[in-house]
């Protein structure tokens, strides 16, 4: 008989070339908080917004085979955040036919990031 598992969450794990440096770069210019960060000097580390998590591992980044999606409940603060601290923004907010409204910016290892809101949905 087979037996069955759950997951609780899928943690995206991206390699940078400095852990404690990406960490405070998304804590100081969009607003998350630091869940960890691990080593002397930091080698693995933990961003958070609310319940989505990021982990970050020292290495060489690995550009355009990845990027981040978070999906927020109002896209207008997170786009105002990172225009007042003077993020990349390569796409402005655009309303997409699977009824999204979303950005693109790229963070300071070269990393597309992407924040998208439900159409008709506000909390």
């Amino acid at each position: 008989m087979s037996k069955s598992f759950r997951c609780s969450a899928v943690y995206p794990t991206l390699a940078v070339p400095s852990v404690l440096d990406t960490c405070n770069w998304y804590v100081d210019h969009l607003g998350f908080s630091i869940r960890f960060v691990w080593g002397e000097p930091p080698t693995h580390g933990a961003i958070l917004l609310d319940a989505a998590c990021v982990h970050f591992w020292q290495g060489e980044p690995q550009l355009g085979a990845n990027w981040l999606y978070f999906d927020v409940n109002d896209l207008d603060v997170v786009y105002d955040r990172a225009m007042a601290n003077q993020v990349e923004i390569t796409r402005a907010p655009e309303i997409y036919p699977w009824g999204m409204r979303e950005f693109n910016a790229v963070d300071l290892n070269g990393y597309n990031i992407r924040f998208g809101q439900h159409m008709g949905s506000a909390d």
